[in-house]
């Protein structure tokens, strides 16, 4: 029996002091998570023909061309679910495929930057939070989050509190998100940590780094319900 085909979406990175190389990444622990719990994982790239992509993470003003577009597509009907990674940069092509991947239902799941990408994806968007009170790089730091019942991720956690980690500088209020999706947890502060389609196979966004809590039991329940509904 074929494993499930995981299409990790890949992440521009920005340059740092003297690099000579643009680059776009996976982050390993994800292509490991998929690994372990039944997937084969995949890096699908941008398909423009340029090496200049958006330089933050809060608005792309590309367009892709319709030749673009497609060839995107074609890397979406060779793969069975997706991953949406986090990062500083955001692209065209990564709100395009969600809104590619959103309308085939297949399974996806958006952390961090991937989160905001599937909102955008839907219509909506997140803001910049110049408090940075959720921008602690630190993969020791936890903070509390509150978890709605009727969702999957109630059912994949199984309380209603949980800890989370914390790196990322845009953030969801519940206004912006509400009549989008279904919110699965808030933030000590009110904000949006997670949210669902209910009307969808399998698509769930995620505030936090579940990749980086490999110690706790929910990243291998979160992806091996994810892959088997890929």
């Amino acid at each position: 029996m074929k494993k499930p085909l995981i299409g990790i979406i890949g992440k521009v990175q920005p340059q740092y002091g003297k690099d000579i190389w643009h680059r776009i990444d996976e982050v390993d622990e994800i292509r490991y998570l998929i690994v372990k719990n039944g997937g084969t994982a995949i890096v699908l790239l941008p398909t423009e023909e340029t090496l200049k992509f958006n330089d933050n993470d809060i608005k792309d003003n590309t367009i892709l061309s319709d030749s673009a577009k497609k060839e995107l597509y074609r890397q979406i009907d060779l793969c069975d679910g997706f991953i949406l990674q986090g990062g500083l940069y955001s692209s065209n092509y990564e709100i395009e495929m969600a809104k590619r991947i959103i309308a085939l239902d297949k399974p996806l799941i958006g952390i961090c930057a991937g989160f905001n990408n599937i909102l955008r994806a839907l219509g909506t968007d997140v803001i910049e939070d110049k408090t940075k009170s959720h921008d602690i790089y630190d993969v020791e730091y936890r903070h509390k989050i509150t978890i709605n019942t009727d969702t999957i991720l109630y059912k994949l956690i199984g309380k209603e509190e949980y800890n989370v980690n914390s790196i990322h500088s845009m953030i969801a209020p519940v206004k912006n998100v509400e009549k989008y999706a279904k919110i699965s947890s808030l933030s000590y502060d009110g904000l949006v940590e997670s949210f669902e389609l209910d009307n969808k196979k399998f698509i769930i966004g995620i505030k936090w780094h579940p990749e980086l809590m490999l110690d706790d039991e929910f990243p291998d329940k979160l992806f091996k319900e994810f892959i088997s509904k890929c």
